[in-house]
C-alpha cells in the first residue's frame, strides 16, 4: 500500500428475505466500526463463482466475517442435526475466503457467526446449543432495547501468554486476566480447529476467542465488539490492531 489509502475491508453479507425480496444485508454496526478505525468497508455478496474470488482477494486488504441470525450448515462440519436458520451461500463464500486468506496471509476478523465460520473453515466443529451441553445460557436477550441486549453479560478469562494478554499489557490494562463482554449466541465451538490458539474463555469454560499464530492477523471472537466499538476499551484495541494489520 502507498500514500494514505485506507485499507479496503471486505465484509461478507447475509442473504435475507424481506417483503418478498431476496436482499443482501450487513448490520451497520460492523461497517461503522471498520470506518471509525480507519478502514474502508465494502460489502461482499455471496454466490460468487470460483473465478470471482481471485480479484476479491487482490482487492481487499482484510476481511470481516460478521455475526448473523443464521448458522453454519451442519454438513459443513460433518454434523447430522437439523438446522433451520441456514445461509448456504454465505457459508460457501465465507469458508472459501477464510481458507484463501490464510494461505495468502490476509488479515481476518471473525465475529459471532464469523468466529464459528473460522473454526469450521480450518477443520473445527460446532456445538449447536451450548446451553444444552453443560454450559451457561449465552443466548441473546429477547428485549428490544439494544442497550440491554448488548450490555456486558459475563467476563472472559484471558489465556496466559496469549496475543490478547500481549495487547492488554501494551495498552496498560488494569487487569490482564479478564474483561467483560456481551453475549448473543446459541452455538459455540465444540472441537477447536487444530492450528487455532485459544485467546479467551468464558467462566464456564466455553471458548470465546482464538487466533491463528504466524498470521498478520487472524482473530475470532464470539461476542459482539462492534457494538459501540469507539467507547469500549477492548473493542478499540481489537479494531485498531485489525485495521493496522490490513494497512501493512
Amino acid at each position: 500500500m502507498s500514500g494514505t489509502r485506507k485499507p479496503i475491508i471486505g465484509v461478507v453479507s447475509c442473504t435475507k428475505q424481506l417483503g418478498g425480496y431476496q436482499i443482501q444485508a450487513v448490520n451497520d454496526f460492523y461497517l461503522r466500526a471498520v470506518k471509525d478505525f480507519g478502514g474502508l468497508p465494502i460489502m461482499l455478496a455471496p454466490e460468487m463463482s470460483g473465478d470471482e474470488i481471485a480479484p476479491i482477494l487482490k482487492l481487499c486488504d482484510g476481511f470481516l466475517f460478521p455475526g448473523s441470525h443464521s448458522n453454519v450448515a451442519p454438513h459443513r462440519y460433518n454434523a447430522t442435526h437439523t438446522e433451520n436458520k441456514k445461509d448456504e451461500a454465505r457459508d460457501e463464500l465465507s469458508l472459501t475466503l477464510i481458507r484463501h486468506a490464510v494461505d495468502q496471509n490476509i488479515p481476518c476478523l471473525g465475529i459471532c457467526r464469523g468466529f464459528q465460520e473460522m473454526n469450521v473453515a480450518l477443520g473445527g466443529t460446532l456445538n449447536p446449543a451450548v446451553h444444552e451441553s453443560g454450559f451457561n445460557d449465552h443466548r441473546e436477550s429477547p428485549v428490544e432495547d439494544f442497550e440491554q441486549k448488548y450490555a456486558p453479560a459475563h467476563a472472559v478469562l484471558v489465556q496466559k501468554q496469549s496475543l490478547f494478554e500481549q495487547w492488554l499489557v501494551q495498552n496498560h490494562w488494569e487487569s490482564t486476566a479478564f474483561f467483560e463482554v456481551n453475549t448473543l449466541h446459541n452455538q459455540g465451538v465444540d472441537q477447536l480447529a487444530p492450528q487455532l490458539q485459544v485467546e479467551a474463555k468464558a467462566p464456564d469454560g466455553l471458548i470465546e476467542a482464538f487466533s491463528l499464530p504466524q498470521q498478520k492477523f487472524f482473530v475470532g471472537v464470539q461476542w459482539h465488539p462492534e457494538w459501540k466499538a469507539k467507547s469500549n476499551h477492548f473493542s478499540q484495541i481489537l479494531f485498531k490492531e485489525f485495521i493496522m494489520a490490513a494497512s501493512r
